[in-house]
């Protein structure tokens, strides 16, 4: 066979074709620190390297909603630590507000201060987050939560829904809370209202233990038959028998007056002795004690006992002070619950305390009413916050799982196509000098004639 300088000339070049793509290939390899470049390096190790890397973009994504999870509950939980601390600052302002010895200078100091803590409290329940979304106002997040309507009210203007962030596969969490729930639904203070039915009384109400009174309201208010929720006290004298008559009989007695009856009654109170009567208010009973029952709307019995015509009767947290004569009955009602917002709580405390004429006993209510409203509001951000903490440490807690299965999905990608360092260290050294060793075989080749041996 003849050797050709072509034949010698092409195997020459393709040695070192072969010898620089080799090169490339360990030199890429290293580059890009895998052992599998293309499908044809291992076609099974391709297709589980594409598995953890395809598990391992989905939990990034879910990372990056944690994350976004996690900044809107932050905002949630300053807004609410800000507004519990502003409340606590409203509760002491009303607590110095009922000291008997302030001047009006002084109320009115108390009254603008609480008008701008107000103002305050509503700007935090219209709280945004770094998005500009308003954080309280369920999905609707491009409007505010509360609005100040003309009446001087606040109003909620957002919807009960909330916003939820995919954190796995399987799993979401709530990222926002409605302001309806943790501000708007708030129950105000408990109160029952009482008119001296018959005979004659002084009398004199007021809610004298809160606790004892809202666990009455709880196990007995009635919301279907508001005629449930009618008791009557009664007072006799030692020895006599109360005529026990149900709050139903009483009502079907009232309505089968007539016309005729009803007027001489209203022009008998109009015509009235003022004078005597006035004079009744202003003179205590100092006479001999009796006896109490109290019944409800059927006439059924459930307390008793002795009365005292300068003590109060209490009954569940309910004081009735009559300062009369045994002989008067008394008729009471336990007002239906309701919910409002503490902004409109503490206004209209505000409207109480800044009127001149109102009575002492109108101011106490009015700060009860509000203090009870603050105290009933930081109860339901207790619950706010303890939620948010929850599913704070939930994101933690995924975090830390979807933190160990990248690293382990990283770990088995490694071992199926990790690169030997050292072995490629190696390989890229070796074919290295193999390509260094065509080229100058090539050369030495390429230069050979046989006019050299002429």
């Amino acid at each position: 066979m003849r050797v050709t300088n072509n034949l010698i000339y092409g195997q020459s070049s393709n040695a070192i074709s072969k010898a620089n793509e080799r090169y490339m290939d360990v030199q890429e390899k290293i580059a890009a620190q895998t052992n599998i470049i293309k499908a044809s390096d291992d076609p099974v190790g391709a297709s589980q390297v594409l598995q953890y890397e395809s598990s391992n973009q989905k939990l990034r994504q879910y990372d990056d909603a944690m994350s976004m999870a996690a900044s809107h509950l932050e905002y949630q939980e300053v807004a609410l630590d800000s507004l519990n601390s502003l409340l606590d600052d409203a509760r002491s302002l009303l607590i110095q507000g009922q000291n008997e010895i302030n001047t009006q200078a002084d109320v009115d100091a108390i009254s603008q201060e609480l008008a701008i803590m107000v103002e305050s409290m509503a700007d935090l329940m219209n709280s945004k987050s770094s998005e500009g979304d308003y954080i309280f106002a369920g999905t609707d997040t491009s409007s505010p939560a509360f609005v100040l309507g003309n009446d001087g009210r606040y109003k909620w203007s957002g919807n009960e829904g909330q916003k939820f962030a995919q954190i796995s596969e399987g799993m979401k969490i709530a990222v926002t809370d409605s302001g309806k729930k943790l501000f708007e639904d708030v129950w105000t203070r408990n109160n029952f209202s009482a008119h001296v039915e018959s005979g004659e009384a002084n009398l004199a109400t007021e809610i004298r233990h809160q606790g004892d009174f809202d666990a009455f309201m709880d196990e007995h208010y009635d919301p279907i038959n508001p005629l449930n929720n009618h008791y009557r006290l009664t007072t006799f004298a030692l020895g006599e028998e109360p005529t026990l008559v149900s709050q139903v009989e009483s009502a079907l007695d009232s309505n089968s007056d007539t016309i005729e009856e009803a007027a001489e009654q209203e022009l008998a109170d109009q015509l009235g002795d003022v004078l005597e009567e006035e004079e009744y208010d202003r003179r205590p009973y100092f006479g001999p004690p009796g006896q109490y029952v109290l019944t409800n709307s059927l006439g059924e019995e459930i307390a008793s006992g002795e009365y005292h015509p300068s003590k109060p009767i209490v009954f569940e947290g309910m004081s009735f002070s009559l300062n009369s004569a045994p002989g008067a009955v008394v008729d009471f009602e336990l007002n239906a619950p309701r919910r409002d917002n503490v902004l409109n709580e503490i206004k209209k405390t505000l409207a109480v305390i800044t009127d001149k004429s109102s009575t002492l006993d109108e101011r106490e209510k009015a700060f009860f009413d509000a203090t009870t409203s603050i105290t009933n509001t930081q109860s339901s951000i207790g619950k706010g916050r303890s939620s948010i903490g929850a599913r704070m440490n939930t994101l933690s807690d995924k975090g830390n799982v979807n933190s160990a299965s990248q690293l382990s999905n990283a770990i088995a990608q490694d071992k199926v196509g990790g690169l030997d360092v050292g072995a490629a260290a190696t390989d890229l050294a070796m074919a290295e000098s193999a390509l260094t060793a065509s080229q100058k075989l090539f050369s030495r080749i390429n230069n050979l004639s046989l006019f050299n041996q002429i």
